[in-house]
Order: structure tokens, then C-alpha cells, then sequence
């Protein structure tokens, strides 16, 4: 092999392969990852008041929400395809919509146990979608969004 050859580009189908990949692997993980943190501070900020009483053990919630987590993030990761066949990539913007929208998808399938901090959780849904995307974006497997959109 000649040292001028370039790699193949990497066409937006791939690109939307590894999307799918990402977000049903990299969410749940992100998910669980932040609850232990937000668990394990709580009491040190003061604001053990703020979690739901009754919480399972630490290692045990987070594999929960770690298995719960991997149907909301195949349907955000389903949303933006689309976005990643057509441009390559998608906005901060639509994901952490993609992120809330599956959230509430997904708490329409499989109901959580904690439906009075729905508000919290589809935050939290919102940003766990715009790490995936920091992940998916710092990995190069997406393109940035366009400044603007014509």
C-alpha cells in the first residue's frame, strides 16, 4: 500500500451503525453512572431529601436503571438516524429532546416506580443524551452540527 492512499471516508450509514451502537451501549452506562454519582453525593450536599425514600442498594439500582435504560436509548438512538443518514450528525438541541422524548416513551412501556420525579429523571434523560453525543462526537464517529440550518 502506497503511503498517498487516504482511508475511505466513513459514509453516514456507518455513521448511523455506530450511533445505534453508542446510544444503547454508552447511554444505560451513562445513566447508571450518573444516579451512583448523584447517590453518592447526596448526603455530602445535603440533599438526601431530594431522592425518593425506600432506594435499593447502590450496585443494585444502578443495574437496574443500567437494564431500563437500554430501550429509551434504542428509540433516541432510532429518532436521530434519520439526522445522521441526511447530515452526519445532529444538534445538542435535538439530542437531549431525542433523550426526554425516549425517556417518556420508554416510562410509557415500562412504567418507573417513581413516577413523582418523572420531571427529574426526563432531565436527567436530556442529559444523558447530550453525553452520548459529546462520546459519539469526541470518538469522531459523528459530525458536528451546522452553525446554521437553511
Amino acid at each position: 500500500m502506497s503511503e498517498d492512499k487516504q482511508p475511505a471516508a466513513v459514509g453516514n450509514g456507518q455513521r448511523a451503525f455506530w450511533v445505534f451502537l453508542g446510544f444503547t451501549l454508552v447511554g444505560p452506562f451513562f445513566a447508571a453512572l450518573l444516579y451512583a454519582v448523584v447517590a453518592l453525593l447526596a448526603p455530602f450536599l445535603k440533599l438526601s431529601a431530594l431522592l425518593p425514600p425506600g432506594l435499593p442498594p447502590l450496585g443494585q439500582a444502578a443495574m437496574a436503571i443500567f437494564v431500563w435504560a437500554a430501550v429509551p436509548s434504542a428509540l433516541a438512538a432510532v429518532g436521530l438516524i434519520p439526522m445522521v443518514f441526511r447530515r452526519g450528525g445532529f444538534g445538542p438541541i435535538i439530542a437531549a429532546a431525542a433523550g426526554v422524548i425516549a425517556f417518556a416513551a420508554g416510562n410509557a412501556l415500562a412504567p418507573i416506580a417513581y413516577q413523582d420525579y418523572l420531571p427529574a429523571l426526563a432531565f436527567a434523560a436530556g442529559l444523558v443524551s447530550l453525553g452520548v453525543r459529546s462520546a459519539l462526537l469526541a470518538g469522531n464517529i459523528i459530525l458536528p452540527a451546522p452553525k446554521a440550518i437553511s
